[in-house]
């Protein structure tokens, strides 16, 4: 065994710099080294570094995978990467263990400050950032330059990530995660002793009248979010949500 198959690197400080996510029901870790992101396997076996080299060796300061997909996001100062295993696209039914699972750019999203936090959605289809305002991205259409050759190449032909939501926020947001079904996320800045849990609007008033929604805003994808304080007479510095049974009526737990 070579020694760089033990030694990948020390962890970036800082809590965002890691992430556990899920490839074909197999785990993975990815997590930030210096200006590389390290993709360990579900034995911690390194399966591929991304090169810092490839985005001007910024330093990493946030990795998030996804439960579902196994997609990648990394930030390097303003700028957000997503990574996209692209062996799926070609053998769908291939095992991660023993395959040349290569994860490669398929979009990026640039902010207009640092970014501070990513997490994605359950589903791995919107991704949160957290910089000097809250954003909710979606990927799009991907931009087709090479028509019926597009999924062979999924490192040129990027997805169009859109923000479909955002809100400035008082603090710069540190701490953010998702529930377990999706419906709600929690934010909190940095010494902060409140929690925000937000909750889409339209949904919620889709449930006690008749969806009205704007065709401009159906047509764009976009949402709006509200919220609601939760007090803390310390500063915050991590949260979870409990996971609860999908068959629990949502008023019993909310």
């Amino acid at each position: 065994m070579n020694l760089h198959q033990v030694l990948t690197g020390a962890v970036n400080p800082g809590d965002n710099c890691f992430s556990v996510g899920s490839l074909q029901e197999q785990p993975i870790t990815a997590y930030a080294s210096g200006c590389d992101v390290v993709i360990l396997g579900s034995d911690f076996e390194r399966l591929q570094v991304i090169p810092g080299v490839q985005h001007g060796n910024v330093l990493v300061g946030c990795v998030d995978c996804s439960m579902q997909q196994g997609r990648i996001a990394a930030s390097y100062n303003n700028l957000i990467c997503i990574f996209e295993p692209v062996n799926l696209l070609k053998q769908k039914n291939a095992p991660l263990q023993g395959s040349p699972s290569q994860w490669q750019k398929s979009g990026h999203i640039v902010l207009d400050s640092v970014v501070h936090n990513l997490t994605w959605d359950p589903t791995g289809t919107r991704l949160l950032t957290g910089s000097s305002s809250l954003q909710l991205w979606s990927s799009g259409t991907r931009d087709k330059s090479s028509g019926e050759d597009s999924q062979e190449k999924p490192d040129t032909d990027f997805a169009n990530w859109t923000c479909i939501w955002q809100c400035k926020t008082a603090f710069s947001v540190h701490l953010m995660k998702f529930s377990p079904d999706g419906e709600f996320f929690a934010t909190a800045g940095k010494d902060d002793c409140l929690v925000k849990v937000w909750y889409n609007t339209e949904s919620w008033h889709s449930a006690v009248t008749s969806p009205v929604t704007s065709p401009e805003k159906e047509g764009q994808g976009e949402v709006d979010f509200s919220f609601i304080y939760l007090a803390h007479p310390r500063a915050v510095t991590g949260f979870s949500w409990r996971k609860t049974s999908k068959f629990m009526p949502r008023s019993v737990h909310l």
